[in-house]
């Protein structure tokens, strides 16, 4: 059974800093779990639209095509799933997008079989051996968790939760990428980190604020509850990753590590001697950004830290449940400074309550931040209501326009970017924008991401 698992790529205008940079993981792990599974019964193709365009004409060679989809990028995996239709493919969506939406798309589109929701490892392989078994659509329920599908009455059928346990999965295999284009990609936005090898892991995932309050407005997790995966495995992955592609750079996607102290130290402690060069890019919540955690990023080489600022209003972060303050927000990028580690501080423009005096409390710490060192590069982006954030069912259950929202599969974001900013802040999208230009204009000496683009090719 031949098999394609593809990322579209983006349709709706926007940019992110890391595109095209680092491998698709939950879609590695997808197809290293279906090899792993089912060896010589299948034969399996990776594309992503981030670096390599997919040939429509291809699709006649594959029995089952899956697509993984976020809002960004729906649109286009919706074109594709027709034309997988018409070429006798059965076609598998998943992602964060249809989890949240499965039920619209199945009403709507006729171009897919099954929808894999949450995370869609197992699920996967056991969808497949059903297929391989030609067994009828009526018994995958019995089977199948996180699957929606429509049965012969054309009733959406949803099956029962299922959560990964990290410590079983496999460390996703890169063989069926080409990891130089991802090299290249970096190399050609870092000129001068040339001699930067990037590679990206997830050691956890979940965030225990998102359990904890609901998270952040803005925020679109979909996972429950903090789980990390062996720290031993993930060291065994990051030294597959220095001598098999000589990465010396790695991005750790997961955001959430530094609330549990111990795990964190645990990690660092249990470091080989031979990835003692490695260097890391990590997330984190300025809560945590602490003197404890000082020694520990040095003994870990992390050379920057990703920090959501979000605003410099703290009646607008206490809006949008950040659970932290301005004052809490500069401390932590002043100690990061003092000890000679860089920081990527992110802003969110139209958070609730959104005015212009609240755009100039943010502005005023921009320039504070400037002034402070330490500064490699930022972000400053407009809040969108993406499905499956608090912003999001705000939109749904609050304004005129959620009924029509509620029955929709294919999001607008640019309209529901402004539909935002008209309905929850004080401000208008214009005015938005112009204080988006001076953040941005103020920080042009550095790498500044997130600016809303129109070309099509470019989470």
């Amino acid at each position: 059974m031949n098999i394609l698992l593809c990322n579209p790529q983006n349709t709706q205008a926007t940019r992110h800093s890391r595109k095209g940079m680092y491998p698709p993981l939950g879609i590695l792990s997808i197809a290293t779990c279906i090899n792993e599974k089912l060896g010589t019964q299948v034969n399996i193709d990776v594309i992503d639209e981030d670096v390599e365009l997919l040939k429509l004409s291809n699709l006649n060679y594959y029995d089952i095509v899956g697509f993984y989809s976020t809002t960004f990028n729906y649109s286009q995996a919706l074109k594709y799933a027709y034309f997988a239709k018409e070429a006798g493919c059965i076609t598998v969506l998943g992602g964060p997008h249809p989890t949240v939406l499965a039920k619209n798309i199945l009403k709507n589109r006729s171009c897919f079989d099954y929808i894999l929701l949450n995370e869609a490892e197992w699920p996967f392989v056991s969808l497949i051996q059903c297929l391989i078994q030609k067994e009828r659509k009526t018994n995958h329920s019995n089977k199948i968790a996180n699957l929606a599908y429509k049965n012969d009455n054309g009733v959406v059928i949803q099956t029962s939760r299922w959560t990964n346990s990290l410590l079983e999965l496999p460390i996703a295999s890169r063989k069926f990428i080409n990891f130089d284009s991802y090299v290249k990609n970096y190399h050609s936005v870092y000129r001068d980190k040339k001699h930067i090898r990037p590679g990206s892991i997830y050691s956890s995932k979940g965030c225990s604020w998102r359990d904890k309050t609901g998270g952040c407005i803005f925020c679109a997790r979909l996972e429950e509850g903090v789980r990390f995966r062996n720290i031993d495995h993930i060291w065994s992955e990051i030294e597959m990753l220095k001598d098999t592609y000589r990465v010396n750079y790695i991005w750790d996607i997961a955001d959430d590590n530094l609330n549990n102290k111990e795990w964190f130290i645990d990690f660092v402690k249990r470091r080989p001697e031979s990835c003692r060069k490695i260097k890391f890019f990590i997330y984190s919540r300025v809560i945590p950004i602490k003197p404890w955690v000082i020694e520990y990023f040095h003994e870990l080489n992390v050379e920057e830290v990703f920090l959501g600022v979000e605003s410099g209003d703290d009646s607008l972060l206490k809006n949008s449940f950040k659970g932290q303050t301005k004052k809490i927000a500069f401390k932590a990028m002043k100690l990061l400074n003092e000890n000679r580690i860089k920081f990527f501080p992110s802003f969110v423009l139209g958070l609730p309550g959104e005015s212009k005096q609240s755009l100039q409390n943010t502005i005023d710490l921009c320039k504070d931040i400037s002034e402070l060192g330490g500064l490699d590069r930022m972000s400053s982006t407009i809040l969108k209501p993406i499905p499956g954030s608090p912003a999001f069912y705000r939109v749904l259950n609050e304004t005129l326009y959620g009924k029509d929202l509620s029955m929709l599969d294919e999001v607008d974001l640019a309209f529901l970017e402004r539909y935002w900013i008209e309905q929850f802040t004080h401000v208008s999208y214009n005015t938005i924008l112009n204080h988006k230009e001076i953040i941005d204009t103020m920080m042009s000496k550095y790498q500044a991401f997130g600016s809303a683009v129109t070309e099509k090719n470019t989470k």
